[in-house]
């Protein structure tokens, strides 16, 4: 390849870089913020602090740009080339020599690039950030002193049990207690104190109540006693069980999804492979999509109404394009017979814009002659 050559297909790749970079920030950022804000919660009711907060919700961040990242492509990729079509850069370039087919040199290398990275986000990123999430999420759920008593509410931790605290804070400090239990069917006690602390030590949680009133009534001679405490330790939950938690497919590696355990069912087993082969074939996508946006601008002649129409159709085509492709990955029965058909169908979407591209006066005169033939 001549020194020249190289210098444009270098100019037009870091004017595709520099939009796809602020485009994946931006639409990446707001996806993201609208999905954390689903989580707010933690720092409002579980005493999440906002540095823990925000290490968690970006643990989803991989996820979200694997599944934008397509689009992006396509957006940057076609903004870039309109742009430079519009200020006759193309053209200037195109003086050299240099056919369309080579104009597009740079776009499919960048999605190539870009195909390797959204390749390690799938297999390694987003599947150990994703089981990092879940898991954290687990523990909090599992994690009594933080999500169970919430203040304000009545809980039910255990059946015949009935917990309120009027205030608590993330340190487990907590404020006017009440406890009600009658999982003794011979009496039954309400405990009233004004402070206390929670604790969770050796898998059993504990309340420690200071200042307080307990108030037992006996079913067998219907009579109550008071006793007035200044210290009084209440286990609330004897022991946790440990259980193995079910991971989901985005959480497993790629050799989890080719070999799960054999006790999985085929239905399950079929949607691994589904994720699996979802995982190694989307770097295609990015491809496509990057070859369609320079294909939208580069063919045909340059008129402001026909290049509108080719990027509205293109911009179409490639959400349509997206929206199969996730749809039928989630619905296809992979055998030793179809495991190989979303891999041959994105190669031939990659084909198809750069070969009407290198075959672009043929189908031009064709379609000039088809129109002709029409109006006689």
């Amino acid at each position: 390849m001549r020194i020249n050559n190289f210098i444009f297909i270098k100019y037009i790749f870091l004017n595709i870089l520099k939009p796809f970079l602020v485009i994946s920030l931006v639409l990446t950022g707001i996806v993201w913020l609208s999905r954390s804000l689903k989580y707010i919660d933690l720092i409002i009711n579980k005493g999440l602090s906002l540095s823990s907060y925000f290490w968690f919700v970006s643990l989803i961040a991989p996820k979200i740009l694997a599944l934008l990242l397509p689009l992006i492509s396509f957006v940057a990729v076609i903004y870039t080339y309109q742009k430079l079509k519009g200020e006759s850069e193309l053209l200037v370039i195109e003086t050299f020599g240099l056919s369309k087919l080579f104009l597009m040199v740079p776009a499919i290398i960048f999605g190539g690039i870009v195909a390797l990275f959204l390749l390690l986000i799938e297999l390694y990123l987003s599947p150990n950030n994703y089981k990092t999430f879940k898991s954290f999420q687990s523990d909090l759920r599992n994690n009594f002193v933080m999500s169970t008593l919430e203040a304000g509410s009545f809980h039910n931790p255990i059946k015949g049990l009935t917990v309120y605290i009027d205030k608590a804070d993330k340190n487990g400090v907590v404020k006017n207690i009440l406890i009600h239990d009658t999982r003794n069917k011979q009496v039954e006690s309400t405990i009233l104190a004004k402070q206390g602390i929670l604790t969770n030590f050796e898998n059993k949680t504990k309340i420690i109540v200071f200042d307080g009133t307990r108030y037992v009534y006996n079913y067998n001679n219907n009579k109550t006693s008071i006793l007035n405490f200044s210290k009084y330790e209440f286990q609330i939950i004897t022991e946790k069980k440990e259980t193995v938690r079910f991971k989901q497919v985005e959480e497993r590696s790629i050799k989890e999804l080719f070999y799960p355990d054999i006790t999985i069912n085929s239905k399950i087993k079929n949607e691994f492979l589904a994720e699996a082969h979802k995982r190694l074939s989307s770097p295609f996508l990015v491809l496509f999509m990057c070859a369609l946006a320079a294909f939208s601008i580069l063919f045909g002649e340059f008129k402001r109404k026909v290049l509108a129409s080719k990027i509205i159709l293109c911009s179409f085509i490639a959400v349509l394009i997206q929206a199969i492709y996730i749809s039928s990955m989630n619905k296809l029965t992979f055998s030793i017979y179809t495991f190989l058909l979303p891999y041959i169908s994105l190669i031939l979407l990659c084909c198809l814009p750069i070969l009407t591209i290198k075959y672009e006066n043929i189908i031009i005169s064709f379609l000039k002659r088809f129109k002709n033939e029409l109006k006689l």
